[in-house]
């Protein structure tokens, strides 16, 4: 009977379902080890090691060229038969960047190396995830376009595991440097793995490049690359300031607030990568009321997770980090709110993605993010971090609201329920912006928990469930 009932659930529900979990278990795992990183590690080194992770991510939107983003999904789409040729041409196309990119940043890095605030090791180190990296992500991006979930969780938990385990142990062992031992034990492990997935793309494609496909993608990224540096520099610039403008004490409490914030943002990255290709199908279809069904209800249930995290912001930080940080609490009612609104700019991009006018997002992310800037250096000097999260939550806003007109003028239509949309902001603003004065009132905040988790449960009654009955007799999400 049970097989009966799961034979009948869409596959692709199945999928999106799967990965959802995956990513709560992978991030569960990372705020398990979160603590240890917390007490292993002094202040400074927590910040400095978070320095190096934003630098990171931030130089590897360059090197990588993100080209298993947005434009790979087109790929998908385009090339459904050439998906293993065109997975392992854009392979060999990113690596040819990177090289030409860490070329010109090894340059650099000869006259201004001290700004970076980065050893040389540490920048090679760098490198070579750039290199590898690229395999692990264009294969999890194809899972995920063809809703193929078991190997795509197994490796999601599997990393997950693997990386931090390796990385605290290698903390234990190397005293001396234990901030080496932190980055190299947590990289090299995914280095490997990703190795692993660069022999398997090779193997799928008999190593054939079709050069014809970079032109496309290369025109295609271009004017995304800023907005893809603007959206990273928008969630991540507020750690380089602090740390300059501060100190790296200051960067690790930040860090730590905005690790808690992180939750929803990364469960959101699960839904997303398989609520892309539902859309891209609807939009194909002209099918703007099936998109609106099934994105409501999933920004409902991440507007009610955010209000959560806010509400138990205080009992998380304890967990998460000793007594030093708990001034870090106050950060994460903004910062949280700021993902909800990160949430927002995603479901209007995918669409302006699929009709294939990047350029509209581009706007809105380098206008936050510029604004982000010029907002850190007043405040962050005036107020301290805890500015940062204020600063980025009113930047999120305001590109979200960019983006929505930006599809408005693409596809002539909201899409959306804007009424409800507008209704549920409001709402998490609110929260937001005033939660800070009940936390020292652990009954106001536990009862305002308690009754979010209640509605979450009558909401999933009311509206999501029927909405999953209904994509039953669909290929929907």
């Amino acid at each position: 009977m049970k097989r009966n009932i799961l034979n009948k659930i869409p596959r692709s529900v199945k999928a999106s379902t799967s990965l959802f979990l995956a990513t709560v278990v992978s991030k569960g795992i990372s705020y398990l080890t979160t603590p240890f990183y917390t007490r292993l590690l002094t202040a400074e080194e927590y910040g400095q090691a978070s320095v190096f992770l934003t630098w990171m991510n931030l130089l590897g939107i360059i090197a990588m060229f993100c080209l298993s983003y947005g434009v790979f999904n087109n790929g998908m789409m385009d090339y459904a038969n050439q998906r293993n040729e065109y997975s392992y041409s854009m392979l060999v196309f990113s690596n040819l960047i990177t090289i030409l990119t860490f070329c010109v940043v090894l340059f650099i890095y000869c006259f201004f190396g001290t700004w970076f605030g980065l050893d040389l090791p540490l920048l090679f180190l760098m490198g070579v995830v750039y290199l590898f990296q690229p395999a692990y992500n264009f294969w999890t991006s194809r899972q995920r376009y063809e809703l193929k979930y078991k190997a795509m969780v197994f490796w999601t938990v599997t990393s997950a595991i693997l990386s931090p385990t390796i990385a605290i142990v290698c903390i234990y062992y190397f005293q001396d440097n234990r901030l080496y031992a932190r980055l190299f034990g947590a990289e090299i492990p995914l280095i490997v793995l990703y190795a692993g997935f660069y022999i398997y793309l090779a193997i799928r494609a008999k190593g054939k490049v079709e050069v014809k496909y970079w032109k496309a993608a290369f025109l295609f990224n271009l004017p995304l690359i800023p907005h893809y540096l603007s959206t990273n520099l928008l969630g991540s610039s507020d750690k380089l300031m602090i740390s300059r403008i501060v100190n790296d004490t200051a960067t690790a409490h930040y860090s730590v607030a905005y690790s808690v914030a992180s939750i929803a943002s990364i469960i959101w990255s699960s839904i997303n990568a398989s609520l892309i290709p539902f859309t891209y199908e609807r939009c194909k279809a002209k099918d703007y009321k099936s998109i609106s069904m099934v994105t409501m209800p999933i920004l409902t249930v991440i507007a009610i997770l955010c209000i959560l995290v806010i509400m138990l912001a205080p009992e998380v930080v304890t967990i998460m980090a000793t007594k030093d940080y708990q001034k870090a609490v106050y950060v994460i009612p903004s910062v949280v709110g700021g993902v909800f609104f990160q949430v927002q700019y995603f479901i209007y991009a995918n669409i302006v993605y699929y009709y294939k006018r990047p350029k509209y997002v581009m706007y809105a992310s380098v206008s936050a993010c510029l604004l982000n800037i010029v907002l850190n250096l007043i405040f962050i000097r005036k107020y301290g971090y805890i500015a940062a999260g204020y600063t980025t939550f009113v930047c999120y806003l305001l590109q979200a609201i960019i983006d929505y007109f930006a599809m408005k003028r693409v596809v002539a239509e909201p899409v959306y329920d804007m009424k409800y949309l507008g209704g549920l902001s409001l709402v998490v603003i609110s929260v937001s912006l005033f939660s800070n004065l009940v936390y020292q009132m652990k009954i106001i905040r536990y009862a305002v928990a308690l009754a979010i988790v209640a509605i979450a449960m009558i909401y999933t009654k009311t509206r999501m469930l029927p909405t999953l009955e209904k994509l039953k007799m669909e290929d929907g999400l």
